[in-house]
């Protein structure tokens, strides 16, 4: 399926020559038309990359400061013989929005059962947030969606905690999620994007995948993917 190649072409190019992936986990994700399609069953939420060398400190490690999420390398993957359609294009507007439920849903995830302090700034940050969103995939056209067709889609983000102190990143996830309603990523007018729970779950992740870099949890949910300097 596109998105999760996707997903494991970006990673093999983030750790070419830096680390070596040493377990895999199988993700079966149904194809479109299967009615399970948008319920994202098994999806690859759960493939933490962790930094298997040890971060001085990392233990104690609890203030998180949440950077501005990166849209400027964001792609369109428009459907197959799709001409580019500029409407995807953010205002203003809407990225702070996007940028706004962004900080929210990250912050409620990672603060959770008082896990991690979010704090506003850098200087006083022991973990720093870093998140690129990677591609929307519509999966139809605006045309097509128009004329009744279905207006779901995904959307991939390269989320990472890093080490304030000397920016080795300590957990990592390359993710593709789908929605039932892609439109409405940038079509936002009000503080509440119907996207939010995609950001959530994400910050559910890398919590959990901190918690256990820190020893301090072991989800039955998450199997990290250990990393190894060559």
């Amino acid at each position: 399926m596109l998105d999760k190649r996707l997903a494991t072409f970006l990673v093999s190019f983030m750790f070419v020559g830096a680390c070596t992936q040493l377990d895999t986990i199988s993700s079966a994700a149904p194809e479109q038309g299967n009615p399970a399609f948008l319920k994202g069953v098994d999806t690859p939420a759960d493939e933490l990359y962790v930094n298997s060398v040890p971060q001085p400190g990392a233990k104690m490690f609890r203030n998180v400061f949440i950077a501005t999420a990166n849209f400027a390398s964001m792609l369109v993957i428009q459907p197959e013989g799709a001409t580019p359609d500029g409407g995807w294009a953010f205002t203003d507007s809407e990225e702070e929005i996007l940028q706004n439920a962004i900080h929210e849903e990250f912050s409620a995830g990672l603060s959770f059962q008082s896990a991690f302090n979010i704090v506003d700034s850098r200087q006083q940050a022991e973990i720093i947030v870093q998140t690129a969103l990677v591609a929307i995939h519509p999966y139809d056209t605006r045309e097509a969606v128009a004329a009744g067709a279905k207006p779901g889609g995904a959307i991939t983000a390269s989320i990472a905690l890093v080490n304030a102190a000397t920016g080795a990143v300590m957990v990592r996830a390359i993710d593709t999620k789908s929605t039932d309603d892609i439109w409405a990523f940038n079509q936002v007018d009000n503080d509440d994007p119907a996207i939010d729970l995609i950001f959530r779950s994400w910050a559910n992740s890398i919590r959990r995948g901190m918690l256990q870099v820190q020893g301090r949890a072991s989800s039955p949910l998450v199997q990290p993917i250990l990393l190894e300097e060559q």
